[in-house]
């Protein structure tokens, strides 16, 4: 079974896609920076309140908002490789990204099977956002690369044709 990837030309049918691309990272940034900090908080809060089984809840959220709060940096990646239209920086973007947002569904799951729905809804929302970013990251990716060998069959094309006669050696 083969699954195709869409590929977008807009952002939210209305943005250019890299100025999207640039918003969403801009969203993601915030969104990491709310994510460590709530982690923080609730981590405090539930050692204060230690029962048996709890331990888990709380290195799971810290485990799972610690892959969202690692993302502030690769975030601000996104926003340089989406400003400088580099194709080698988006590319390691749409890797970590895949990577995080299938590693941040093992700690989702157990925090579901715990009842935790304020801490399920927020991952959740969080990790299809971030696939919405890694469609328009690709597509960008795609857009930049059809863009290049558009540019370089131009000059191809543009390049003098050297004509040497056959008697004529090189050495």
């Amino acid at each position: 079974m083969y699954i195709k990837v869409p590929e977008v030309r807009r952002c939210c049918c209305c943005f250019p896609l890299r100025h999207g691309i640039m918003f969403f990272g801009l969203i993601n940034i915030i969104f990491s920076m709310v994510a460590v900090t709530c982690l923080v908080i609730t981590t405090e809060l539930k050692k204060k309140n230690l029962i048996d089984g709890s331990s888990l809840e709380v290195v799971t959220a810290t485990i799972l908002f610690s892959i969202f709060g690692m993302g502030v940096i690769l975030n601000l990646m996104l926003l340089v490789a989406g400003c400088q239209k580099d194709i080698l920086m988006l590319r390691l973007y749409l890797y970590y990204g895949v990577v995080t947002t299938l590693a941040a569904l093992v700690p989702t799951f157990i925090l579901l099977s715990r009842m935790m729905t304020g801490d399920v809804c927020v991952a959740l929302a969080a990790i299809c956002t971030q696939w919405y970013v890694i469609i328009l990251v690709r597509s960008e990716i795609m857009k930049l690369e059809q863009a290049s060998i558009r540019s370089e069959e131009r000059q191809q094309d543009h390049e003098p044709a050297v004509d040497v006669p056959d008697r004529v050696t090189l050495l």
